[in-house]
């Protein structure tokens, strides 16, 4: 199994980063082999299109430091999970989902996308 972590940067001493969107970095992370391979973020359209890339390497579940409405529903379409990670670094986060201490999300935690104004 694998998870997409949004970090600053690529390596797993990493900060998750603060929006889900603007991250540098998703680091992809198998689960049983314990490889990470890391992806800079293309940047997104409003479709969040990278993230059926993403979904199609794997990748079933997504730790973000926070989540705005239209990732958060591309996930959702995707049936990925998304679980919530702040202030901590990738490791931390990765140590937290495999005692199940991370919160599952069931709604973003940012509540309109700042950079759609229309």
């Amino acid at each position: 199994m694998r998870i997409a972590i949004a970090a600053d940067e690529a390596d797993s001493q990493s900060k998750i980063a603060k929006r889900f969107g603007h991250a540098k970095y998703y680091l992809l992370y198998d689960l049983e082999k314990n490889e990470f391979e890391p992806l800079l973020n293309p940047g997104h359209g409003e479709k969040h299109e990278v993230l059926f890339d993403i979904a199609a390497k794997g990748v079933s579940t997504f730790i973000v430091g926070n989540v705005g409405p239209g990732a958060f529903e591309t996930i959702s379409k995707i049936n990925a999970k998304v679980y919530l990670a702040r202030k901590m670094t990738v490791a931390e986060a990765i140590e937290k989902y495999g005692r199940n201490e991370l919160e599952k999300l069931e709604e973003p935690t940012i509540k309109e996308s700042f950079e759609h104004h229309h």
